[in-house]
Parts: C-alpha cells; structure tokens; sequence
C-alpha cells in the first residue's frame, strides 16, 4: 500500500492553519464542529455541498428512548441482539443513555421534528425495535432536515469556515501522531493540524447497487490506515432490504431507498403470488433485523427467479401515506406507482457500514490526534448488523464527545510537516473501466449472501489489481478514487476471508 496517493513537489505548496480540522460534513462532522470550543479554529472541508453526504439521505430517522413507555435496557438489548454479539456493551450502553440529551440539544436548536396533532413528538417503530422510539423529521427526510439546520448553524460561527468541494488527499504524521492533511480546494495545499476528526461516511460507491451517494468509496477509512490507524469489520457491510427496483441493478445511479419505517407503520412484504412471505420466518417478520429481511427477499427472487418482491402499503390511506412518506410518496408517483394502491417493486441494495477505523468511546483512534465519527468508524455499537436509526444517533453521540475530547486534550499545531514524494512513473488509464471492475468484482464475491469460494476468488482478483493499482502514479481525483476503491474492496475481502464463522450480515451460505 502507498503511504501518500500524491506524487506532486510539497515544498511549495500553500500552508494554511487550524486547531482542528474536520473531514466531512455530515451529521458526525457538523455536529462535532459545533461542540469544539469557540476558541479553537474550526476547518470543515467537504467533497460537494452539504447535500452531498450519507447523512442527508437518511430517511428513517433517530432512535432514542423518548417515549414515556420506552426504557434504556431494551434500546440497549435490541442494538446487541441486531448486532449478533459482536457490540461492545460498553459502547452501546454510552450510546443510548446519552441519546435523549442530544436529540433535546436539537430540538432546541431547531430542527423540524415532526409532532402529532396534539404537539408532541411524533415517534416512530422500525425493524428490530421492541418499542417506538424513532423520531423524524419532514415525514421521511430526518437526514436532510437535521443537516440542512446542523449546516444553517455551522455557518453562522465565526470559528468555525466550512470548505466545499474540496477533497482531502492524504493524512501527515510524524512519530507523535497527526500532523495535518492535504486537501484540494481546485489547487493543492498543506492544512497544519494536530487535531483531525475523520467523518467521511461510507462506502457504497465499491458496490453496483447502493442508496450511498457516489462520493462514498470509503476514502476516508483508506487516508487513516495510510496513516498507521487500525481498522476492525471491514467486511461487515449492511444491505438496505427495501430499495426501489427501477431500472438495472448495474447503472452508476443511486438506489432509492424505502424506509424501514414503512414497515414501521404497516407495510407488509410479498412474493409473486402475494404472499406475506416473512410470515414464520422471525417471530418480528417484516420487522426482523436487516440481515435476515435481505436474505429473505434474496430466496424469494432467486427461486421465483424475478429481479425483485413488492411492498404492500395498501393498509395506509392515501392521505397518511403521503404526509407521512412524501419523498417515497413523491418518487413512486414519478416511477409510475400509484402508492398505497399498487405495491411497491423492491430489492436489497448495500446501505451501511458497519466496520471502519477502530476508535474508543471518544471517538480516538491509535494514531494521536486523529478521531473518527459517524459511519467511518468503528465504535463497537452496530456490531454485525446495524440495528435501523441507531446510526445517525452514533454521529451525534461519538461526534460530541470527540470534540469534547479534543477541547480537554488540545494538541497545539505542528509545523515540520515533511512528506515522502512517490516515485511511480506508470501513468494510470482508463480509469472508469477499472472502477466498474473493481465494483462488479465486490459486488458479485462480497454481496449479502457469500460462500467461501467466493470470497476466495474475489480476494484473487483484488489482490492482483492492488498490487497493480501501488504501481501507479495517481495525479486525478479519479486516479486517487480508483485507489481508495481498490483499497477499501482489499479490507473487505481480507476481512471476509478471515472471518471464519458466518455472522450478521457476513452470511455465509452452505
């Protein structure tokens, strides 16, 4: 592996400074921006705009004991249920008592939470929850809504100056840990930090089909372990089970996501021959964990072979539909789906991941100074198989307390930053090509159901074009997106084949 992805001259490159540098501005980043002391100045740097991030797309929303008849163990007990015995308690448990102070923090801060007619909170029941506890906002666009006023705040702070379209490049260190980034914001330069908190998202953009935005290749992840940060769960990634199927599973567009909460308010999976086909196969059937909704649909179209299931929401009136559902109610009526009436065509798509850079429960990585929050990171809370909601909560509760770990543990900017130049000479080409390659190579060996052959033979085929790709001299953002891709399909597949009992979503068949 490559130590920096630039090949460039560094001694003249512009040097700027911050206290704290964030990558991303997601819900993780944003909202641990805005828990780092005014004092220390703040540097958000983000690939797009702030529409740009996983975050935003969240439909569901976030779960949290809210409701009067809800209580912390059972929050607790669902999330280590749906992560198969993989969570760390300790991390859980972190994660739900402190969910009720943030999501108050937001709705002092504004955000549009939806209310019933008599003023409180409208709360919400998804797949694996034992109780309603999942709050949202704008019916199905609790991401955008909460980004969108995360995004409003961030920009009013004076210390705090958010870059957009600017793409970080690689992390510097010296044998006392980070020591800044460089980034491009249409030119290259040198960001001098020592206190860097990684909240880059996911990673869907290696795999077909996916609800991520195209951005989410898992850069972020790949920058760190560069950078000497150890890694855990890599090959533990999440499909979605309800995603529109319109259209090929193989085009480069996003996949729609169907919330979980439409199941949460009564939609009801069927086969060809409307049958409700999760009946007797998990004692929550259409409200089983993730996992086991995926592999579900997956028998159905492979012995029916049929390219998807459909989604009853027939029990829901039109009105309640499409107050409560707008963007899903939007997007079927353009698709052609006269929703409730007609089911909805559904199939699985990689949403989440669970693994990512391992961090302790304040967001601290093994390399000092660098932090990660939000779906880059390891805490220990999804486990196997992330439990619906849990995760925008992680980015509210481990982005907090990274930023309130830093405000305890400044570490003053260093200066001497040197970089090793790479020396490759072999020009990259056809790099569109080769990004479809390595994801039709992800896709098919490391998808939601494996077998070892497989895995086998996926990490053949990575290797082979990994040991290539450190060959290479990257000077685009496209070359660099190549190797990050590479990198990351590497960790999955190294990940997968290592893991030798089949668990959660890394479900191994026969």
């Amino acid at each position: 592996m490559k130590r920096y992805l630039y090949s460039g001259d560094t001694e003249k490159l512009e040097r700027v400074q911050c206290d704290v540098l964030i990558i991303g501005s997601g819900i993780a980043g944003l909202y641990s921006a805005l828990h780092i002391d005014k004092n220390h100045k703040v540097i958000v740097i983000t690939k797009t705009q702030v529409d740009g991030s996983n975050s935003w797309l969240a439909q569901g929303g976030i779960a949290s004991v809210i409701a009067p008849d809800d209580f912390f163990d059972s929050h607790i007990e669902d999330t280590l249920v749906a992560g198969a015995g993989l969570c760390d308690r300790k991390a859980v448990e972190v994660l739900v008592d402190e969910g009720p102070r943030n999501i108050q923090e937001l709705i002092a801060d504004n955000v549009p939470f939806d209310h019933n007619p008599e003023g409180d909170l409208e709360i919400t029941r998804e797949g694996g929850h034992s109780h309603r506890r999942i709050v949202h906002a704008g019916g199905d666009a609790t991401g955008r809504e909460t980004t969108k006023r995360l995004g409003e705040i961030a920009l009013t702070k004076e210390n705090i100056e958010v870059k957009f379209n600017t793409y970080m490049v690689d992390l510097f260190t010296d044998e006392h840990g980070v020591t800044g980034a460089l980034i491009n914001d249409g030119e290259y330069k040198i960001v001098e930090c020592s206190n860097i908190i990684l909240a880059t998202g996911g990673i869907g953009h290696i795999y077909l089909s996916t609800t991520n935005p195209k951005g989410a290749i898992g850069d972020g992840i790949c920058s760190a372990v560069r950078a000497g940060a150890e890694t855990y769960g890599m090959e533990l990634v999440q499909f979605h089970p309800t995603t529109l199927a319109i259209g090929s599973m193989e085009n480069s567009e996003r996949a729609f996501l169907i919330s979980e909460a439409v199941r949460g308010e009564g939609g009801i999976l069927r086969n060809q021959r409307g049958e409700a086909f999760m009946q007797g196969k998990h004692p929550r059937a259409d409200l089983a964990p993730r996992d086991i909704v995926t592999r579900a649909i997956l028998a159905e179209m492979k012995k029916e072979n049929i390219d998807n299931v459909w989604l009853d929401v027939s029990s829901m009136s039109e009105e309640f539909f499409k107050h409560r559902f707008p963007t899903i109610y939007q997007k079927c009526h353009e698709s052609g789906i006269d929703v409730p009436r007609e089911y909805i065509p559904i199939r699985p798509s990689q949403h989440y991941q669970m693994g990512g850079v391992k961090t302790d429960l304040n967001g601290k990585t093994n390399v000092d100074g660098l932090y990660a929050a939000g779906e880059c990171a390891w805490t220990g809370i999804h486990g196997a198989n992330r439990l619906a909601s849990n995760s925008m909560l992680e980015c509210l509760v481990f982005g907090r307390r990274a930023a309130e770990y830093i405000n305890d543990n400044f570490r003053p900017t260093v200066k001497n930053i040197e970089v090793s130049k790479d020396n490759s000479s072999i020009e990259s080409t056809d790099v569109e090509r080769k990004q479809l390659e390595v994801r039709k190579i992800v896709s098919t060996y490391a998808n939601a159901v494996r077998t070892r052959q497989g895995l086998a033979k996926g990490k053949e085929l990575i290797d082979d074009i990994s040991a290539k790709a450190d060959k290479l001299k990257l000077v685009t953002q496209e070359d660099y997106d190549y190797y990050n891709m590479v990198c990351t399909a590497k960790m999955i597949l190294d990940g997968a084949n290592n893991r030798k009992e089949s668990i959660g979503a890394h479900y191994i068949e026969g």
